[in-house]
């Protein structure tokens, strides 16, 4: 260290101020190359992995989704819609039982926030498609709906 430091003693004010920047622009363009381009890189190939991922789950959640009959509750589709109606607070004003099995409800006041969560929880979690829906917004921000629920029909 005494070698050392008896050679920067040695130096003028300015060869110190050269070899200070000198050294300050070694440390910064290797600090560059040598910590920031990898985490660049490192962080690009990620994002690209990341995407990658979601692009193979999505494809392998349509796959399953289309392929997988077994999610198909049991049951008329009477019973399924009104058991989840009446659990999740959903106001039935009229329903009608269609001939081909297809199951037809009115709804007169429901919050749309509500509303399509539910009927999409429904066609995912029970197999039931949506056959027919209609909805229209009231004054008070709220809407009627008249949604018809099947078996089958994509």
């Amino acid at each position: 260290m005494n070698r050392i430091a008896e050679s920067w003693n040695a130096r003028t004010p300015r060869e110190r101020v050269m070899l200070a920047v000198m050294a300050v622009a070694v440390l910064g363009v290797g600090g560059f190359y040598g910590v920031v381009v990898p985490l660049k890189r490192s962080g690009e190939a990620a994002r690209e992995r990341l995407t990658d991922a979601r692009e193979l789950s999505a494809a392998l959640a349509a796959a399953t989704g289309v392929a997988s009959p077994a999610k198909a509750a049991a049951g008329p589709v009477s019973t399924i819609v009104e058991t989840s109606a009446a659990s999740l607070g959903v106001p039935i004003a009229r329903k009608r039982q269609e001939g081909d099995g297809a199951f037809t409800i009115w709804i007169n006041a429901i919050d749309a926030r509500t509303l399509l969560p539910w009927v999409a929880s429904l066609e995912r979690e029970t197999g039931l498609s949506v056959a027919g829906f209609t909805a229209s917004r009231l004054d008070n921000g709220l809407v009627e709906a008249e949604v018809t629920f099947a078996r089958g029909v994509r």
